[in-house]
């Protein structure tokens, strides 16, 4: 029994080496093959792309900006027409009958600054206020 524990520790510790030394093959091969990759792709960017055209120091170069003229047309308005607010004519009576919202709405179209807690009494006051 102990020797055919002995055979297959031997075996397993052969299989192990190999494994090993095929996965540091395969480490090698694959640095030779990126070193490969990489001295193709500095000789092809080297040989295909053109190196950048530096300008000569010793002329100035010209502005384009300079050559580019914009026209500008204003069109002139003699007379302006200013739109009006139509005035909202209510009779107070009707008043105290609408909702707050109502009243707001009222005094939004007037144009009557109002906070928007005021109270209904409030919003009647600035309504009269205003009439």
């Amino acid at each position: 029994m102990s020797s055919f524990l002995n055979v297959s520790v031997l075996v397993l510790a052969t299989m192990v080496l190999v494994l090993a030394g095929m996965v540091g093959y395969m480490y090698w091969q694959q640095n030779k093959v990126m070193s490969v990759v990489g001295s193709l792709s500095s000789f092809v960017a080297s040989h295909l792309v053109p190196a950048p055209i530096e300008p000569d120091t010793d002329e100035e170069e010209e502005d384009d900006r300079a050559s580019v003229i914009e026209e500008k047309h204003v069109e002139v308005v003699d007379t302006v027409e200013v739109p009006t607010v139509p005035e909202v004519k209510e009779d107070i009576d009707d008043l105290q009958d609408k909702t707050s919202a109502e009243l707001r709405e009222l005094l939004s179209k007037k144009g009557i600054p109002y906070g928007k807690r005021d109270s209904k009494t409030v919003l009647l006051q600035l309504l009269k206020a205003s009439s």
